[in-house]
C-alpha cells in the first residue's frame, strides 16, 4: 500500500446532508423542497497532486533498489520473485483472492477513515491504474522480492532451522512494512490493517515455495489498496445515498 495516503482520506471533507423539513398539512400540495446532498470530487488534476511525488519520492527508489539487487544477486528477475512457472495459477489465485479483498478493504476503511472524496470516473481510473499497475508491483518487488528475501537469507545464517528463519523473516518484515507507513501519517488503525495487509502478502509469497512467485502478492496487494484508497470512496458515497434515501423516506 502506498505511504502517501491522500489527505481526504483521513479528513472530515464531506459536507452534511441537507434534509427537507416535513411537510405541512397545509402546504401538501405543494412541491417538496429540494433535497441537498453536498459532497467533494476527486479529479484527475488531483490525484496528480499527490501522485507524481509519491511516484518519484518513493516509488522510484524502490524499483532502484530492487533492480540493484537483481543485478548483484546475479538470479535477475528471478531473484524478485518473477518467474514465468505456474504464472496462470499464480495470476487466477490472486484475482481470486483479490477481488473479495479489495471489498474487505473498502469496508475497512469505511471503519478507520468515513469521510471521503468522490473520484470522477476519469480519476477512479487513473487511481485504480496506478494501484494495480505500479503502486502494488513496486511496493511488492522491494518489500518482498528483496526485504523479506535479504531477511530471510540473514536469519538462515543462524543455528535455526530453515522453516523458523523464514518465519522469522516474514515476520520481521510484515513489523518493518507496517511501521513504515506511519512515515505517511498514517493512524494507527490503519498502520493495524495495513500490517495484516502485509502479513497476508508475505505469507503468499512463501506459500510458493522453491518458485518464489510473487505474482499472487501483487495482485493481491493492487487489490486491497484501491480497494482501500479508491474504490472505498465510491463505497462511502453510495453507503452515504442509501443512508440519505432511508432518511428522506421516513422524514415523509
Amino acid at each position: 500500500m502506498s505511504s502517501e495516503y491522500p489527505e481526504h482520506a483521513e479528513q472530515p471533507t464531506a459536507t452534511p446532508v441537507t434534509l427537507p423539513p416535513p411537510p405541512e398539512p397545509a402546504a401538501a400540495t405543494q412541491p417538496r423542497p429540494a433535497h441537498i446532498y453536498h459532497y467533494q470530487r476527486s479529479t484527475v488534476a488531483d490525484t496528480w497532486g499527490w501522485l507524481w511525488k509519491d511516484s518519484l519520492q518513493r516509488l522510484l527508489p524502490f524499483a532502484a533498489a530492487s533492480a540493484v539487487y537483481a543485478r548483484v544477486s546475479g538470479e535477475g528477475a528471478r531473484a524478485l520473485g518473477l518467474t514465468r512457472e505456474g504464472w496462470r495459477r499464480d495470476a487466477l489465485l490472486g484475482i481470486g483472492l483479490g477481488m473479495p479483498l479489495a471489498g474487505v478493504a473498502a469496508a475497512f476503511r469505511g471503519w478507520v477513515a468515513p469521510s471521503y472524496r468522490l473520484p470522477t470516473p476519469a480519476d477512479q481510473a487513473v487511481q485504480t491504474t496506478y494501484y494495480l499497475g505500479l503502486n502494488g508491483p513496486i511496493e511488492e518487488l522491494f518489500w518482498r522480492g528483496v526485504v523479506q528475501a535479504l531477511a530471510v537469507r540473514a536469519l538462515g545464517r543462524l543455528p535455526v532451522p530453515g522453516r523458523s528463519a523464514a518465519l522469522a523473516g516474514w515476520a520481521l518484515t510484515t513489523a518493518i512494512f507496517g511501521a513504515y507507513h506511519r512515515l505517511g501519517n498514517w493512524s494507527w488503525r490503519s498502520i493495524a490493517g495495513v500490517t495484516a495487509a502485509g502479513g497476508l502478502f508475505g505469507a503468499l509469497y512463501l506459500a510458493s515455495g522453491r518458485r518464489r512467485s510473487l505474482l499472487p502478492a501483487i495482485i493481491v496487494h493492487g487489490f486491497m489498496t484501491a480497494g482501500f484508497l479508491s474504490w472505498g470512496d465510491a463505497a462511502l458515497h453510495a453507503r452515504a445515498a442509501r443512508r440519505i434515501v432511508r432518511s428522506l423516506r421516513g422524514a415523509h
